[in-house]
């Protein structure tokens, strides 16, 4: 069944809002077996959207809408759908109910503008938004489903999930096909490639892969191609491929390094705090993310300015002198301090150049020390990453999150 994706707005034309959307509506939806198609962003205008409309109505099963649903006279997407379907007005109460307690719990007077948003095309199915105050509208022309959301993401996350998939899955009756991911840090995605060149060549018509790359981490999904692949087939595959990549599969399922990190301490009991320089808190914020983490996460020192490293983590003055606050030995005595001042098991410390000013020969742009303790043992490494200061923290992330699995698994830990 092929589905097609059209986002609505401005802001993303002219790339002030990336689109996160489609990338999330295309995965969800293949899980149940559908092939998105085409995807397309247009402004806010009534003929873009009819435009639009009509081309997708040509050659998708399901298309879904995103955008322009928002109580502001820019938002015309209710508005030129009612039209284009021909509908008269309908007010949906359950939508108005639902507004009223929002707005009474914020302590705000619900205005008429906002009482407008439980006002829908009477020819549409109601897609309830628990998350929201925009509901979402689902149409049907000539055998084909078109549903329209609003564009905040964990809106649109929320009506997928809980009020189109529902109904998609009953209406168009398709078993989901056999998914599986892994994750993979520090490699890169033509080297995992090239390595399962032949992997991929045996499974053509049965599987297929898919590589999902972010800042040195890749995801590999493997797909169920033929319905009629068997249980125990897939699996074989599936451990095929783990047999194949060894221990440079990072975790197995859909996770960020952080979900599996937090998981393994949980399960071991420990705890694990984090000392930051050039990575400005990101590491704690990225395990912090992650639900349950204030079982093992303990807390962060952001030591950006050398005062900090030497007030509150006890790192020698004189070895900032001598060394740089940029070295191994900083790098090391940051986490020591870490863990004496916090009593966690585990510590992490990071301090580098994000750039892209402030490099020397010596010390370039780029250069990175990672600091691990783990009970008493410390070791720290050197790294080298690329891109602007949020990539760089983004990297520098993962090369954290990849020492320290290796130490966890060298030392029986994991």
């Amino acid at each position: 069944m092929k589905v097609e994706i059209i986002t609505i707005g401005d802001e993303l034309l002219i790339g002030q809002t990336v689109d996160t959307n489609s990338v999330y509506i295309s995965r969800q939806l293949s899980n149940f077996g559908f092939e998105t198609i085409h995807k397309s962003s247009i402004s806010d205008k009534k003929e873009s959207i009819v435009y639009a409309l009509n081309e997708a109505l040509k050659r998708s099963d399901l298309i879904i809408i995103t955008g322009g649903l928002g109580p502001t006279k820019d938002d015309i997407t209710k508005y030129t759908l009612a039209e284009y379907f021909q509908c008269n007005w309908r007010t949906d109460h359950g939508v108005l109910k639902h507004l009223e307690e929002i707005f009474k719990n914020r302590g705000r007077e619900l205005l008429d503008i906002n009482k407008m948003q439980a006002e829908l095309p009477d020819s549409c199915i109601t897609l309830f938004n628990e998350v929201g105050t925009a509901p979402g509208m689902l149409f049907k022309k000539d055998g084909i489903w078109i549903a329209s959301m609003p564009g905040v993401p964990s809106e649109v996350e929320y009506i997928l999930e809980k009020s189109l998939l529902p109904i998609i899955e009953k209406e168009f009756q398709i078993p989901p096909l056999k998914r599986r991911t892994l994750v993979t840090l520090m490699e890169p995605e033509s080297s995992l490639s090239r390595i399962l060149e032949e992997f991929e060549s045996s499974i053509l018509g049965k599987c297929a892969l898919a590589y999902l790359p972010n800042q040195n981490s890749v995801k590999i999904r493997l797909n169920q191609i033929d319905p009629n692949l068997s249980e125990d087939e897939f699996e074989n595959t599936w451990q095929n491929l783990l047999q194949i990549l060894g221990n440079k599969v990072y975790a197995h399922g859909d996770v960020t390094p952080a979900q599996f990190l937090v998981q393994e301490l949980k399960g071991v009991k420990y705890s694990i705090g984090t000392a930051e320089s050039c990575t400005g808190g990101f590491v704690a914020n990225q395990l912090v993310q992650v639900s349950g983490a204030s079982e093992v996460f303990w807390g962060s020192i952001l030591s950006y300015h050398n005062q900090v490293k030497i007030h509150q983590l006890n790192v020698p003055q004189e070895q900032i002198e001598e060394y740089g606050a940029v070295s191994e030995q900083v790098a090391i005595s940051m986490v020591n301090g870490l863990c004496e001042k916090l009593g966690v098991d585990v510590g992490i410390s990071t301090t580098g150049i994000a750039g892209p000013s402030g490099g020397t020969t010596d010390k370039p742009v780029g250069l990175v020390f990672i600091g691990i303790r783990i009970k008493n043992q410390t070791w720290a490494k050197k790294f080298h990453v690329r891109g602007n200061r949020v990539q760089f923290m983004e990297r520098v992330t993962n090369c954290v999150f990849h020492f320290l699995k290796q130490k966890l698994v060298e030392n029986g830990v994991i």
